[in-house]
């Protein structure tokens, strides 16, 4: 009489083969999780730098604005601080020389172009008919920017300069108010290099 051999039988094996499928399904999907968890931290943080990198150009800018006013591409004098429709211009300090600063002095400006928030600058203070500036993207899909500025008596307005024939005046602060996908609402202030001396 033969021995019987050893073995797994059809269902024996159909059912192993069914735990190793599941366990296959289960691991792809906590793979799958966390690889979506990864890239979406990852997005996140990209975002985060962005703006962080954003409120850090417009804080250091505003800090360092200076009483300068420059020409336009036409010759018309444009204030050293100017606030008008949204969008903001004013001549800085550059920190140290580059080639977009003459004269340690740079003209920059911040406005909302196609749901991108733009800085620009320009490689001269006094423009000539054919300069053209630098932008630079800073923040997407912003919905609404608000800006503000308050003056030495402490009155925000939404325009400057309130006199025209006053360009060196610069306001003590400026107030930021941004709408974007990814944010929500966000308002921050940045005090000039006036506020200091008012204090």
């Amino acid at each position: 009489m033969k021995a019987r051999q050893g073995g797994f039988t059809l269902i024996e094996l159909l059912i192993a083969m069914a735990v190793s499928a599941v366990i296959a399904v289960l691991a792809y999907q906590a793979i799958a999780v966390a690889v979506t968890s990864y890239e979406v931290q990852r997005q996140q943080q990209q975002q985060l730098a962005q703006l962080q990198r954003a409120l850090g150009w417009l804080e250091q800018d505003v800090m360092q604005m200076a009483p300068r006013a420059v020409l336009d591409n036409w010759g018309s004098v444009l204030p050293a601080f100017s606030l008008l429709n949204g969008r903001m211009e004013f001549t800085r300090i550059a920190l140290y020389p580059t080639p977009y600063a003459a004269g340690g002095l740079l003209r920059v400006a911040y406005y909302i172009e196609e749901d991108n928030l733009i800085r620009e600058t320009w490689p001269v203070l006094d423009r000539a008919p054919d300069t053209q500036g630098q932008r630079q993207r800073l923040l997407m899909s912003v919905s609404d920017l608000t800006l503000r500025v308050r003056d030495a008596q402490g009155e925000w307005v939404s325009d400057w300069p309130r006199d025209a024939t006053q360009t060196a005046l610069l306001p003590t602060s400026v107030e930021w108010a941004l709408s974007s996908q990814q944010f929500g609402a966000l308002r921050r202030i940045f005090n000039g290099p006036q506020a200091f001396v008012d204090e």
